[in-house]
């Protein structure tokens, strides 16, 4: 499969969040500092705290999930997008996202697409645009 030639490690997990103040104290005392903060498309913040190479993005949402703590989408980090696409495609994997999609972040941008596993976890391929 060439998912392992491109896939670099975790880059993050995704936490919504209704408290992201409180949210962004709690990480910080336990040893997470703040490497990004952004806007949601429709206005509300986004913030990526980071220790020692494990990065959590946290987002407001403005209702509560069902389950305490809920993890929204665990993100790979990956090098070729387009190739991994179509790997899923080829492999007939759920596809949740549309296609391959961007976002703003991180100064340059972010291009990614989401899968769904068989228990439906979202996993998450983000390649960083550099």
């Amino acid at each position: 499969m060439k998912y392992l030639n491109h896939i670099r490690g975790l880059q993050h997990l995704g936490i919504p969040t209704t408290k992201l103040q409180e949210s962004i104290a709690f990480y910080e005392q336990i040893g997470f500092q703040i490497i990004n903060e952004e806007k949601q498309l429709n206005g509300d913040n986004v913030v990526f705290v980071e220790a020692n190479q494990l990065v959590i993005e946290l987002w407001e949402v403005q209702f509560k999930s069902e389950k305490n703590g809920a993890i929204d989408h665990i993100a790979l980090d990956v090098t070729d997008i387009e190739v991994l696409y179509q790997e899923a495609i080829d492999n007939d994997l759920i596809i949740v996202s549309k296609g391959i999609e961007t976002l703003h972040y991180w100064k340059k941008g972010i291009k990614f697409f989401i899968i769904e596993g068989p228990n439906q976890e979202k996993i998450e391929f983000c390649q960083i645009n550099l």
